[in-house]
């Protein structure tokens, strides 16, 4: 919990330079959500029995909107909108953090390198997750054929794997800062980000899956009650939200693991 009390203290306190930011986050989520393909996977439940439809899940699990052309290009352009994003996020706390400047000026003059960074992260997350969808997708279609509720135990082993994946993930989660601060190779950055990891993993663990998990919740109990727009709307604030918490996370578990002197905190 100690880096995202902390990531919502710094939040709170720098809210007004990051509002937009946030805005761009909530409006990609947005646009990711894909409500039509959950729906397909719920309105099947029957008797104790939901579709066996390989499709059908991985289209719920994936992480685009790919229910028609028209979705998937918004869900390319909201990964983008992420990317620029990830890199004025992390160039403004790096420049706080470190200098106590949050002026443009400074933000402006790491940016395009950590562009360059933020893209490379965010295709290694999503050909990640794709691979774990599809594993997932495999085993709830699979489970599905078996015997009434017999899906339920499949939807237990995918929660467990997700677990297990974010788990790994907390393993890699200040790469991204340590390559943009440190300007170590990217296998150089990764070994060493690897290495102080591993010292904060739980806490890590918990900046990345508390946010989620809480987003997840939020979004699927307002498609329940709401329907497709507020899951639409909530998805994408709740998301939103939750991704600037797990950004600004990762610089301040590296700047704590590192014993950077937190300049932001020192008043003059």
């Amino acid at each position: 919990m100690k880096y995202i009390i902390d990531s919502l203290k710094y939040i709170k306190n720098n809210i007004i330079i990051l509002l937009p930011s946030l805005a761009v986050a909530i409006v990609a989520f947005g646009m990711l959500v894909d409500y039509p393909s959950v729906e397909r996977v719920v309105s099947s439940f029957a008797d104790g029995r939901v579709t066996s439809e390989f499709y059908a899940w991985f289209a719920m699990l994936m992480p685009f909107n790919a229910n028609g052309w028209v979705n998937v290009i918004l869900s390319i352009v909201a990964y983008v909108a992420l990317v620029l994003d990830v890199a004025f996020i992390h160039t403004m706390v790096d420049k706080h953090v470190r200098f106590g400047s949050r002026s443009f000026r400074s933000v402006l003059s790491g940016y395009t390198i950590n562009c360059i960074y933020g893209l490379i992260c965010m295709a290694v997350v999503i050909v990640a997750l794709l691979i774990l969808f599809l594993i997932e997708a495999a085993i709830m279609a699979t489970f599905a054929l078996a015997s009434a509720y017999v899906f339920v135990a499949g939807g237990v082993i995918c929660v467990l794997m997700t677990l297990f994946f974010l788990f790994v993930a907390a393993h890699f989660y200040l790469w991204l800062p340590c390559a943009e601060v440190t300007g170590f190779r990217w296998g150089e950055s990764l070994n060493y980000s690897y290495a102080k990891a591993r010292q904060v993993r739980w806490k890590n663990f918990a900046a990345l899956t508390l946010p989620v998990v809480a987003a997840l919740a939020i979004t699927i109990l307002c498609g329940v009650f709401l329907g497709e727009a507020g899951a639409i709307v909530a998805g994408g604030i709740s998301f939103g939200c939750a991704y600037l918490v797990i950004v600004v996370a990762s610089y301040l578990s590296y700047a704590d693991t590192e014993g950077i002197e937190r300049e932001d905190l020192r008043k003059y």
